[in-house]
C-alpha cells in the first residue's frame, strides 16, 4: 500500500489503519492519509473513491450518532455524506478500541453564504433536514440531556448583562469599555426584555413538546461548512454533535449569519426564507419566535462577559471598539429583523 509523505509513525498508523479497514470494507484501498487539523479523521484513497475515515471513542453518544446518521440515510436525506457499510452490514466497527465508521468525502468547494445561490439551497437543506428528522427523537441518547437539547439561556444572559452593569458603574478606575458599557446599556437591556417577555406570554412550552415543531438540529448554519458541487447542490460533509429543538433556532441562526454576510439585505434572507417555507411550512408563531431570538443582543453579552468574566484583558484598549461594532451590528440587525418579520408581525420598529 503507497502512503503520501509522511512522518515515519504516521505511515506506520496509516498502514495499520489501512490494513484494519481492507478487512473490514470491501474497497480496493490504495492510500491512506491523516486529515490536517484533525486527530480522529483520515482519508481513505480507494479505487471506488475517496473517503473518510473517523475513530472515536466508543461512547453511547457516539452510537447514537451514527443511529442518527443511518436514520437519516434511510429517510432519504441525500445531501447528507453517504455512511458506508462494513462488509458484514454494520455501520460502524472496532478499530484499535475506537468506534470507526467511513463517509464518503465530499468533492466540490466550501459554501458561501454570500452567493444567493448557495443561501437559498442552504435554506431548502435545512428543511429537509428539519422535516427528514422528525422521527428520529426515540434514538437520541436522553432526549432531556442538556448535550442533546438546545435549551434558550436567554435569562441568564439578561441577568449577566445587569451584573455587568453593576461593576461598570462601581468601578474606581472605569475603562473605555466600563463607559461605552454602561452607555449602551439600558437600549440593549430593553431589547433583552422585549424577547424575555414575549417568551413569557407565548405558547413556548407547548411548541417545544409538538413533534411537527421540532427536529435534529444543524447548529452551525456557516456557508463554509458544507460543500457545493458543480451542479450547484449544498451537501453536508458529517453530523459532529447531536442537537434537538424547535426547527425556526436553525433557520434564525441561518438568517442573522446570513446578514452578516449580505450587509444585512432583507432581501436576500427573504429568498432563504421562501425556499425553506417551501419545503416545510412556517407557522406564524414560529415566524414570532424568530423574530424575538434575532432582537436579542446576545453579541453584546457574548463580548461583555468576555471582558468581565473572560480571558480578555481588561485593558486592552481593543475591548472597547470591539463593542462600539457589536453594538451597531445589534442596531443593524434589529433594522434587519424588522424589515424582514417585523412589519409582517405587525411589530413597531424599536431602533
Amino acid at each position: 500500500m503507497q502512503h503520501l509523505p509522511a512522518e515515519e509513525s504516521v505511515k506506520e498508523q496509516a498502514d495499520a489503519i489501512g490494513t484494519e479497514a481492507v478487512s473490514c470494507y470491501d474497497l480496493n484501498i490504495t492510500a491512506v492519509q491523516p486529515v490536517a487539523g484533525e486527530t480522529d479523521c483520515w482519508t481513505v484513497f480507494a479505487q471506488e473513491g475517496v473517503f473518510r475515515l473517523y475513530l472515536k471513542e466508543q461512547t453511547e453518544y457516539t452510537r447514537a450518532l451514527l443511529q442518527v446518521w443511518e436514520y437519516l440515510q434511510a429517510q432519504g436525506f441525500s445531501r447528507l455524506a453517504a455512511l458506508q457499510m462494513t462488509r458484514d452490514g454494520d455501520i460502524a466497527v472496532n478499530m484499535n478500541d475506537k468506534l470507526a465508521f467511513l463517509i464518503e468525502a465530499l468533492e466540490g468547494r466550501p459554501g458561501e453564504l454570500a452567493l444567493q445561490s448557495d443561501s437559498v439551497e442552504l435554506g431548502r437543506c435545512l428543511a429537509e433536514l428539519h422535516v427528514l428528522s422528525q422521527g428520529i427523537q426515540p434514538l437520541l441518547v436522553d432526549p432531556s440531556d442538556p448535550s442533546v437539547l438546545a435549551e434558550p439561556s436567554l435569562a441568564r444572559q439578561r441577568e449577566d448583562l445587569e451584573l455587568f452593569y453593576t461593576m461598570a458603574r462601581h468601578r474606581l478606575y472605569p475603562t473605555g469599555f466600563d463607559r461605552l458599557f454602561v452607555d449602551l446599556y439600558e437600549a440593549a437591556a430593553r431589547l433583552a426584555d422585549q424577547t424575555l417577555e414575549w417568551l413569557a406570554e407565548s405558547p413556548f412550552d407547548q411548541l417545544e413538546e409538538e413533534p411537527c415543531w421540532t427536529g435534529l438540529l444543524l447548529g452551525s448554519c456557516r456557508g463554509r461548512s458544507f460543500k457545493v458541487d458543480d451542479e450547484g447542490t449544498l451537501r453536508v460533509p458529517c453530523i459532529r454533535a447531536i442537537k434537538w429543538g424547535l426547527c425556526v433556532r436553525d433557520l434564525a441562526g441561518l438568517l442573522d449569519d446570513l446578514g452578516v454576510y449580505t450587509n444585512w439585505s432583507p432581501a436576500a434572507a427573504s429568498r432563504v426564507l421562501d425556499a425553506y417555507s417551501c419545503v416545510r411550512h412556517l407557522h406564524p408563531e414560529e415566524k414570532e419566535l424568530m423574530y424575538w431570538l434575532g432582537i436579542f443582543p446576545t453579541g453584546i453579552w457574548e463580548i461583555s462577559c468576555d471582558y468581565y468574566k473572560g480571558r480578555r484583558r481588561q485593558e486592552d484598549p481593543g475591548a472597547a471598539e470591539a463593542l462600539r461594532q457589536e453594538w451597531q451590528k445589534t442596531v443593524n440587525r434589529m433594522q434587519y429583523w424588522h424589515l424582514l418579520l417585523g412589519d409582517e408581525l405587525g411589530y413597531e420598529n424599536r431602533c
